[in-house]
């Protein structure tokens, strides 16, 4: 199996995509194939052949299970030990492999059903269940109520008895709270918000992003799931540590000050720390590599086709601008420019020259400004023209 398509069998949504699906997660595929066009003929074979899985797995009794099982786990030794691997690491990549092909021959079912992480597979069931007709930021409260938050820019304040207040001048009261029940915010593009947990820690989430969470935190750790890009003052508790949650690496913290940017569609997840100290687990990472310890200024950034993390020295302020609407940007693709832009605005923007995409600019922009005076200022700073195709559609000269 290449890492690529580990990449993907390891991705919830993917998952969700050919077990259980639905109209919001149909849509979110649709977009991601339509941005990653060089990666659309593998990922279509890969669902076709995980969809053939699903159908053999189907038609399949218990006892059948088993003794597939029993074969893979023999074929499995056989090839290893004709390669003559070392033993160690034999058992280690035996067990692994198996564990994959049951997930991928179980489904969804098996992923969301393991009982080894309770919390992530409520918080997956949760992602997989998002209404897809409702446009602005949405708010699923943990007994189930769907909010509409109205204001582009929302806010959401937890307290420790359970009261949420919305945009500082609405109040909901959750009173049936079930055990280990959770709360879903949705920001879609064009649209940011601030939510306050019942621990006092502040997250800020950017255009495109969603935050899984509990009303209050009664576990030995305080766990989140983030898609998207997020930035945590996290409340100390030297007794439960905070642990956000990806696709692809966990962040484990007691009480710090970071940003992390793990968008679906993005290959490198970005975690930059201004305060304290984070440990970043990676999933994929073998079973002798110790997580990485990133301090002050530091960026971390993880390749999800490569699983290589590089550490370099920043400036962590010159990557949160974007919860005060400024984004700053040094000597980087004008691509990645773009992508903030669109997420931001809710728009489309498209190059008629590929070439494009890798030129580097440096500037900043004040988004506040507007959406014409942000385009004409990139105009000039990538000495290019904007042409505006309809009304939520640029093509780039």
């Amino acid at each position: 199996m290449t890492p690529f398509d580990q990449k993907f069998i390891e991705n919830p949504q993917f998952l969700s995509w050919i077990f259980n699906t639905n109209p919001a997660i149909e849509y979110y595929w649709e977009q991601y194939l339509r941005d990653n066009p060089d990666e659309e003929s593998r990922i279509l074979d890969l669902k076709r052949c995980l969809i053939e899985l699903k159908f053999k797995n189907d038609m399949l009794n218990s006892f059948e299970k088993e003794e597939l099982a029993s074969r893979i786990k023999k074929t499995i030794n056989l090839v290893q030990k004709n390669r003559k691997r070392h033993l160690v690491l034999n058992s280690i990549m035996r067990y692994a492999a198996v564990a994959l092909i049951f997930i991928v021959i179980g489904g969804l079912w098996v992923y969301l059903n393991g009982d080894k992480d309770e919390l992530h597979k409520q918080q997956i069931e949760q992602i997989v269940q998002i209404p897809s007709s409702n446009q602005g930021p949405l708010l699923i409260t943990s007994n189930g109520e769907n909010v509409n938050l109205k204001k582009t820019n929302s806010t959401v304040d937890y307290t420790p008895n359970g009261t949420i207040v919305l945009n500082n001048d609405s109040v909901i009261q959750i009173t049936t709270d079930a055990p280990n029940a959770l709360n879903h915010l949705v920001i879609p593009y064009g649209n940011q918000s601030r939510v306050v947990l019942s621990d006092n820690t502040i997250v800020w989430l950017n255009a495109g992003s969603q935050l899984v969470y509990p009303t209050l935190f009664k576990n030995k750790t305080r766990e989140v799931l983030l898609f998207g890009e997020a930035y945590f003052e996290v409340a100390k508790d030297a007794e439960k540590p905070f642990i956000v949650k990806t696709s692809d690496i966990d962040i484990k913290v007691l009480g710090t000050k970071f940003n992390i940017s793990t968008y679906g569609e993005d290959n490198v997840i970005q975690t930059v720390l201004k305060e304290g100290s984070v440990s970043i687990h990676r999933k994929s990472a073998g079973f002798f590599k110790s997580d990485i310890v990133i301090r002050p200024n530091q960026l971390a950034s993880f390749n999800k086709a490569t699983n290589d993390t590089k550490i370099n020295t920043v400036d962590p302020d010159y990557y949160i601008l974007w919860t005060k609407g400024l984004i700053s940007f040094d000597d980087i693709d004008l691509n990645r420019v773009i992508k903030k832009i669109e997420r931001f605005y809710n728009i489309s923007i498209n190059f008629s020259d590929p070439e494009k995409k890798i030129m580097r600019i440096s500037g900043k922009l004040d988004l506040k400004q507007g959406r014409k005076e942000v385009m004409e200022y990139l105009e000039k700073v990538s000495l290019s023209r904007f042409e505006q195709v309809n009304e939520n559609q640029y093509t780039i000269k």
